[in-house]
């Protein structure tokens, strides 16, 4: 089972046929072309691979078709998350069937949940294996009172806690979580737009959507910019930045890495099956092309 460590790992896009089932030929296709590309490890099911949108039978099915075709080549985190905590422990266990190196979850999704349900829900998760437990913190999720002491303390209870994903801007919320572990997580980036400044407030790697087109480039600037080549990172955040910012803004970042994953690599997504992805608008593949080809070169 390969070391879960840091670097830059995709939030693995899940293809799909146009009826919206898994796409077994292309969830392969996008595995061997990402870890042919030299990425540090996947992250998979989670909210780019709309693992929520999907029935637990096809979860289980991405799950086993990608650690298949995976074979040990990179390390894969499996996201459980559910609004039931026995669904999210039941695909935890399914997670470790399939030798997964590690699991991650969101807090309970849609029903409200204080901090008392949220560390009674992560407990039942990483109780349910000996895998490494990723808890994964988002704003849309919901606001757990990240900032208080009390809140890491209760994390590092978590049994086989090993690490958290964690997308927010707030770099001063980020680095407080890493002063107040004291280094004992391993504390993963998942926004994009901060792939290097996230470094400087302790994070060990990066998860992200945009990393499915650009991970080759990303890592190499991320590998340089801890190595102290500050001015590396500077130039290329503010060309990164500029293009995150436009695929943001236009309401269809689904539609982008769509049609960026076809031209770039030949892996067609399919339609998706959240409204946000089965809905979105298309780009142009050629000023695709152009935004792709300005971080590339940046």
């Amino acid at each position: 089972m390969p070391l879960i460590e840091g670097g830059v790992w995709p939030a693995m896009l899940t293809p799909v046929t146009p009826d919206g089932e898994p796409n077994p030929e292309m969830i392969e296709r996008i595995v061997n072309v990402l870890i042919d590309d030299g990425v540090d490890g996947l992250y998979v099911l989670g909210s780019t691979g709309q693992g929520p949108a999907f029935r637990f039978e096809q979860r289980r099915f991405v799950a086993e078709r990608v650690m298949n075709t995976v074979a040990g080549r990179v390390p894969v985190i499996i996201h459980v998350g559910t609004a039931a905590t026995q669904d999210a422990v039941d695909l935890a266990v399914h997670a470790q069937s399939v030798a997964a190196d590690g699991i991650s979850s969101v807090p309970p999704i849609y029903f409200p949940a204080d901090a008392d349900r949220l560390f009674a829900h992560y407990d039942a998760i990483g109780r349910a294996t000996s895998l490494p437990f990723f808890p994964y913190h988002h704003t849309m999720f919901g606001e757990a009172a990240i900032t208080d002491p009390g809140y890491t303390d209760r994390l590092m209870e978590i049994p086989n806690i090993a690490g958290m994903k964690i997308t927010v801007r707030d770099l001063y919320l980020f680095g407080l979580i890493q002063q107040r572990t004291q280094g004992r997580l391993q504390l993963f980036s998942g926004a994009d737009e901060l792939l290097c400044h996230a470094s400087v407030s302790g994070a060990v790697g990066a998860i992200g959507s945009f990393y499915n087109l650009w991970g080759p480039k990303c890592r190499e600037v991320r590998q340089a910019f801890v190595a102290g080549d500050f001015q590396r990172g500077r130039k290329f955040m503010a060309v990164f930045q500029t293009a995150l910012d436009k695929i943001l803004r236009s309401g269809s970042p689904a539609g982008f890495l769509r049609t960026g994953m076809r031209v770039k690599y030949d892996v067609e997504i399919g339609p998706g099956r959240s409204p946000s992805t089965r809905f979105c608008e298309s780009w142009d593949e050629d000023e695709v092309r152009e935004m792709l080809s300005a971080v590339e070169e940046a």
